[in-house]
């Protein structure tokens, strides 16, 4: 029997989640138990200043072997131990990458989506949320996230992007990197996914995905390499898809192998809610811990005789034993009782800061941003998502939100709401134009909606805020052949093109906002517009960001993750067809055939590869303030390569100094033009320098050659470039 939905369900059932005001003291969520069996009390296992691997053998000797088959499943659909013999209480996986999400009526912390987080290229940031998540987990007995995800945006239409971290390999790795190391260290789990090739929603479930090897290592598996390398995420999660005919959890020889021994990741694989196919395939294959699952005293037997048949390796068995009880004692579930804080003003602090430096500018003709409040009578807030609430404070479900990644904040601050706080009610006039959906509730119940240009008219300044909705970017639910988890276009949900149009004759000193989790079209208006703000989902705090940016409190410092093309087949999975991209059907209504024609180019570097001008570069990202960057210095000997930055205008900003790497190419291998190989994020006053010093190795040299079946280095001259965007590097050296 299938399961209707996956990923999806919040923990509504577990009695451990309660309302807590703002602000809410410390609060215990779980106490230990002690062992039911008198003889475990002090057993070695039991005493965390043990070594964690003696600890493992201690216990593993000391369980039966149903008991070993029952840590390789859930307790419930949501939650994993309850083996009151051994002392391990209960506790719950939760959905929690962009914020803890909570059964009844309760409310966390909600930071901007994924994209936004990559956008705001800052790894001390990314730190805080994870920090903050992991408090946020340990006050509802949480001790494993199931994220971050970091499959990579390799069609600018799939529905999950925004919860990536964009286009690139090493830009997501590094994110992903810095958030598990914050939340490890606080002692709940992470669950890097989905491995692998989850990169679309349609047909996630059954498609069967052949991508070249140099693909798979340079591109898709590499965020994850990198987290298992810089972070070692104690789970991963396995994805749905088939990968060259077999499920991706189920495949040792072909992927999880590459975790196993190449990485030498001592972790343990989650399979993805229903993504478990058979106990002795599963556990063959690599696949380690079934969720979801409830107790099964049957079940755990016919492991046992299964292993005993010889139809489940032992070596395996054992092998997935030993790494969930690791799991297990890393999370502290036999030693440490759960304390952290939910929805602390803190926290909160933390999603507005994220807000603020996700928020990229695009485009600012004349210097039109940032406004002055003195200086404007009326300013016009118009469009369907002004006042659209993108998390479930309004009471809509996970389906309408996005999915996994769904939350419900103790409130959301709507671009309208944000606008309406510095401007002041009697001057902000609000028209949505058309709504996406009928509100269940609105910032301002009372407040007047203006009528199709009246309110451009009267106005000053129009903000008009387009773009997506969760019923575009969201997660796919279901099993088979599902057509409706990704968006149908790269277009403006709706008619927003002509409202705009409208719009902009009434008054064409209008600024545009995009919310959205990956890059739209822009090009029917975007030579009409002064400014263009790219805001993604702003998460709890998203109205107070755009207000604070386009007032010039906050100096915008936000970079693209990904690329913005000016029409879909500037995408190769595009260019290449159906069979590319969403993939086959017609051979096997159940097994849908995709190939990854394009190869390693995904993103900017097919852009560059084949001459594309995009409409914005990645890594591109405007300032209110001016900077320049020089040649500071090269030791190519030690990798060294550095720049001088400079604020050179009149504000203070942050600019993000970004290197790539041009690799020697043959006629045999093609390389990309540049690959990011490094950043750093920086804040300087008016005049105020700071040299940025990239340190390079030959890991960045290496490339994965089809013809050894390995990793390898092209030898000749290689060149390192310096900039603020992949389309603009002023600095460059040679690297031999």
């Amino acid at each position: 029997m299938r399961i209707a939905a996956f990923g999806l369900c919040a923990v509504c059932s577990s009695g451990w989640a309660e309302q807590y005001a703002e602000g809410s003291k410390d609060v215990v969520r779980s106490k230990i138990e002690p062992p039911t069996d008198v003889s475990m009390v002090n057993a070695p296992y039991r005493d965390k200043n043990q070594p964690l691997e003696q600890r493992v053998e201690d216990l593993f000797k000391r369980l039966t072997d149903e008991e070993k088959a029952s840590l390789l499943h859930g307790c419930s659909g949501y939650e994993y131990g309850d083996v009151p013999r051994i002392g391990l209480t209960k506790f719950i996986m939760s959905d929690a990458q962009l914020g803890v999400r909570l059964g009844g009526d309760n409310r966390s912390t909600y930071f901007p989506c994924g994209t936004a987080m990559a956008s705001t290229w800052n790894q001390d940031l990314i730190k805080k949320v994870g920090e903050v998540i992991a408090s946020e987990c340990k006050a509802t007995n949480s001790r494993i996230i199931l994220g971050p995800a970091v499959n990579l945006m390799r069609t600018p239409l799939g529905g999950r992007s925004f919860e990536y971290f964009g286009e690139d390999p090493f830009l997501a790795g590094k994110i992903a990197a810095s958030f598990i190391n914050a939340v490890q260290a606080n002692g709940v789990s992470t669950s890097l996914k989905h491995w692998l090739f989850n990169d679309q929603e349609w047909s996630r479930t059954v498609i069967d995905v052949d991508a070249p090897e140099r693909a798979l290592r340079e591109i898709y598996a590499k965020p994850f390499e990198i987290a298992v390398r810089e972070a070692n995420p104690w789970t991963i999660m396995c994805s749905y898809n088939k990968v060259r005919g077999k499920w991706a959890s189920h495949q040792r020889d072909r992927l999880n192998n590459i975790l196993y021994d190449d990485w030498t990741w001592d972790g343990t694989m989650v399979s993805d809610w229903g993504a478990w196919h058979g106990d002795a395939d599963a556990v063959n294959g690599g696949c380690y811990l079934e969720m979801p699952s409830g107790k099964n005293a049957d079940k755990d037997k016919n492991i046992v005789k299964l292993v005993n048949e010889g139809k489940i390796d032992r070596k395996f068995f054992e092998d997935a034993v030993k790494r969930n009880i690791r799991f297990a004692m890393r999370v502290g579930a036999f030693t440490e009782p759960l304390e952290g804080r939910l929805n602390a003003p803190e926290h909160q602090e933390v999603a507005r800061q994220v807000a603020r430096e996700a928020v990229v500018l695009l485009k600012n003709d004349k210097q039109f941003l940032p406004l002055d409040p003195q200086k404007i009578g009326k300013i016009a807030v118009i469009g369907p998502n002004a006042d659209q609430y993108q998390t479930m404070v309004d009471g809509s479900g996970v389906h309408q939100r996005g999915g996994a990644a769904a939350g419900r904040p103790p409130y959301e601050k709507t671009p309208l709401a944000g606008i309406v706080e510095l401007f002041g009610k009697d001057r902000v006039l609000f028209a949505p134009g058309f709504r996406f959906e009928d509100p269940k509730k609105k910032s301002f119940p009372d407040m007047k909606e203006w009528d199709p240009v009246e309110a451009a008219k009267e106005a000053d300044v129009v903000i008009f805020v387009g773009g997506t909705d969760h019923t575009y970017d969201r997660e796919c639910a279901g099993w088979g052949v599902l057509e409706g988890g990704d968006k149908p276009d790269l277009n403006l949900k709706g008619d927003q093109v002509a409202l705009l149009d409208r719009v902009l004759d009434a008054n064409p000193k209008t600024v545009v906002a995009l919310v959205n989790g990956a890059p739209v079209q822009v090009e029917e208006w975007i030579d009409r517009v002064p400014s263009l703000l790219e805001l993604w989902y702003g998460g709890m705090d998203a109205g107070t960001a755009l207000a604070e940016v386009v007032t010039g409190k906050v100096n915008p410092s936000g970079k693209l993750p990904c690329t913005f093309g000016k029409r879909l087949n500037d995408w190769k999975s595009h260019s290449e067809g159906f069979l590319s991209y969403p993939g086959d059907i017609r051979w096997s209504k159940d097994n849908p055939v995709q190939f990854y024609s394009d190869d390693i180019w995904v993103g900017y570097r097919h852009f560059d590869k084949a001459g594309i001008e995009p409409r914005f570069p990645f890594g591109y990202g405007l300032s209110y303030t001016t900077f320049s960057m020089d040649p500071a210095g090269t030791n190519p000997g030690a990798g060294e390569f550095s720049v001088k930055l400079t604020n050179t205008g009149d504000r203070e900003g942050a600019e993000t100094v970004q290197c790539y790497i041009t690799k020697p190419e043959s006629k045999e291998v093609p390389m990309p033009v540049r690959e990011l190989a490094g950043f750093k994020k920086v804040n300087l006053k008016p005049g105020q320098s700071e040299v940025v010093t990239f340190k390079l190795t030959d890991e960045e040299k290496k490339y994965w050659s089809e013809a050894k079946k390995s990793w390898d280095v092209m030898p000749g001259e290689y060149k390192v470039s310096i900039g603020n965007s992949s389309r603009n590097l002023p600095v460059q050296y040679s690297w031999k």
